[in-house]
């Protein structure tokens, strides 16, 4: 997709979304995501090395977004809202069909260790709808760092605090 296309529609998504908290609290904007939708939406840190940054997971009656326990301020709320964009454009795949991908080896778009499927674009929505959102809710990302830097910083837990 081409960057102003994706942009629009991380836009459309957003403005979708209950209003903003002021001052910016991403737990805050998590509980009305739970009123509006009507289904409640847990935030779980986990210290686990092989997990992606984040992961949301639908169990049917409860959505679960899991993020990096060492990930903070605005890298934890970008990781959040990302995974948020998931949940709202019913991105991945069924656990039933993913089986079937799983064995399939000419799967279009690969299972995620979080048990979900995403191709590239949905990747590329979700990074544009985080940023987006912490735009609209005048959120800075931090000064440039370097992968090095940045990888310390989340080993550490120190990201963005």
């Amino acid at each position: 997709m081409a960057n102003k296309q994706v942009w629009a529609i991380a836009e459309e998504l957003a403005a979708h979304l209950p209003e903003l908290p002021q001052p910016w609290d991403i737990e805050k904007l998590c509980e009305a995501l739970e009123q509006t939708r009507g289904r409640p939406l847990r935030l779980h840190p986990v210290d686990l090395p092989a997990l992606p940054s984040g992961v949301w997971y639908d169990d049917g009656a409860c959505d679960f977004i899991l993020y990096r326990s060492s990930a903070a301020g605005y890298y934890r709320d970008h990781i959040i809202l990302h995974e948020i964009c998931h949940m709202l454009a019913g991105h991945g795949v069924p656990p039933e069909e993913l089986a079937g991908r799983a064995r399939s080896a000419d799967s279009a778009a690969g299972p995620r260790s979080d048990g979900q499927a995403c191709n590239a674009a949905e990747e590329e929505l979700a990074e544009t709808f985080a940023s987006v959102v912490l735009k609209i809710a005048g959120q800075r990302r931090p000064r440039k760092v370097s992968a090095v830097e940045r990888r310390a910083e989340e080993l550490l837990g120190a990201a963005g605090a």
